[in-house]
């Protein structure tokens, strides 16, 4: 099986993005421990008002179930750090290279 690549969006209010970068690096740090693969965080460039957009990129995933697990896991602890803050609603990409 070729490893896989996430690419994991979401959006949220403005006024929680400081909140969300924070829990952000928990996140990432929690995955790449327990998941085996380093994620980036990216953030939409061209905003529209109010809003912003996240991006989690994860590269090489050789085991989707064990990744998958860690992700799931990940933000929901990012999720209830104090204070808490609302999820928001993520989705999620995979991707593998394409077949010749």
């Amino acid at each position: 099986m070729q490893p896989e690549h996430w690419f994991v969006y979401y959006k949220l209010p403005a006024a929680d993005l400081a909140a969300w970068l924070a829990r952000s690096q928990v996140l990432l740090r929690a995955v790449a421990r327990d998941g085996g693969v380093r994620g980036r965080l990216l953030q939409r460039a061209d905003e529209a008002a109010g809003l912003t957009t996240l991006m989690e990129v994860y590269e090489g995933i050789a085991d989707p179930v064990r990744f998958g697990a860690a992700l799931e896991a990940a933000v929901l602890a990012a999720a209830r750090i104090d204070p808490p803050l609302a999820l928001p609603v993520r989705h999620t990409e995979r991707f593998r290279p394409a077949a010749r």
